[in-house]
């Protein structure tokens, strides 16, 4: 291979309206960033809470770095086991109601850790079409069968499970889908699995720290558990990492077996301690989970009100563009205006089925979201 296929792929990529460039961010992700040195009106972050840049989490993990140490030092397996990730990970399971969690370098480690261990060439896999890229690597990585439903169509699923009653099978869907904003009805999924003999599996990567009155995430709202459940902290929480919601027997099977957790360092110790003082924060005060909400339910009866066509039924609010380079045309328009947003484009959706993709964050103003929806209407509509 010689640079001549690379640049002839670029620029396929470019004709086809594809081609992503890479923006700094010079200051926290707040309602107004810095982005390459101008200021901008931010609505693309997973900084969902704006905890990112809370002041009182920023003191208190001060307060306690000196006596951590900088770096983990190794793998969770050799010496990178700190107190502060036992500490963490009881937490976690007692906040979101699990026997046992186990943490992850990120939730695309999470997802391909658990599926390549737990599912082999012998293990038949239900995913939902729109289920996460992370998600879909983890299953061709473990060699299992898949069978691919359409998207939140339970017909659908108990059809493809009832051809399979001797298989071993696991069934995986994200909680909340991150480009449509759709909540999976855990409920309907977990009975099916019940049903079937299955074990569950859900990605609530954007559901953590937001979804429900305390912000446990999926399991809240429908008072439902799947058998796994991974959670990250890089979005609601403003950190990195993330967890696996686990059985104490599934715990130990995962740090035996898991190659993901195995051979990656582990989350450093400053880093656990600030999704261990975030997770306190959101515990003990809802301030910003209702704030959220409140900038969410405003900003969609807003765009509903003037005819957007708009899904999802979550705080991931994607407005439908259609084709490439109508949505590159509105992004440019959108930041020479002031606003950052997302443009999705394929292959995180089909080709020709552009979004942009809103996502409020709780330190948003009225005044930011009424600017936002100014613009959109003079570019979009």
């Amino acid at each position: 291979m010689n640079n001549n296929y690379i640049e002839e792929e670029l620029q396929k990529l470019e004709e086809n309206h594809l081609i992503r460039d890479e923006r700094i961010f010079e200051s926290p992700q707040l309602p107004k960033s810095i982005i390459d040195s101008k200021e901008y009106l931010l609505f693309s972050s997973s900084n969902y809470l704006s905890l990112g840049e809370n002041k009182e989490i920023l003191e208190r993990v001060k307060d306690k770095i000196k006596s951590m140490g900088l770096g983990s030092g190794g793998s969770r397996l050799t010496t990178g086991s700190h107190k502060v990730h036992k500490d963490l990970e009881r937490k976690l399971a007692e906040f979101i109601g699990y026997e046992n969690s186990l943490l992850y370098s990120s939730g695309f480690m999470g997802n391909l850790g658990f599926l390549t261990s737990v599912c082999d060439k012998d293990t038949l896999v239900f995913s939902d079409e729109k289920n996460h890229a992370s998600i879909i690597d983890g299953i061709r990585l473990s060699k299992s069968k898949v069978e691919v439903y359409k998207h939140l169509d339970f017909n659908d699923l108990e059809d493809r499970l009832r051809k399979y009653p001797d298989k071993n099978k696991v069934l995986v869907s994200d909680g909340v889908f991150s480009m449509d904003g759709d909540i999976l009805p855990l409920n309907e999924f977990c009975r099916l699995g019940e049903k079937y003999n299955a074990l569950t599996y859900v990605d609530d990567a954007h559901g953590f720290g937001v979804l429900g009155e305390n912000g446990k995430g999926i399991t809240e709202i429908f008072n439902t558990y799947p058998d796994v459940m991974l959670v990250t902290f890089s979005k609601a929480l403003g950190a990195s990492g993330a967890a696996l919601m686990t059985s104490n027997l599934m715990r130990r099977y995962l740090y035996n077996t898991s190659r993901e957790f195995i051979f990656s360092t582990s989350i450093s110790p400053v880093d656990t301690l600030i999704i261990s003082e975030s997770l306190n924060y959101i515990h003990s005060n809802k301030k910003n989970i209702n704030k959220l909400k409140d900038n969410v339910s405003y900003l969609k009866k807003k765009l509903e009100e003037n005819n957007f066509d708009i899904g999802g039924n979550s705080h991931i609010i994607p407005i439908k563009v259609g084709n490439e380079k109508r949505a590159q045309e509105i992004f440019k328009k959108l930041m020479d205006s002031g606003i950052f947003l997302s443009i999705i484009r394929f292959p995180a959706v089909p080709k020709n089925e552009a979004i942009l993709r809103v996502t409020p964050m709780a330190n948003h103003s009225k005044e930011d979201l009424d600017f936002l929806l100014e613009k959109l209407k003079e570019f979009v509509k």
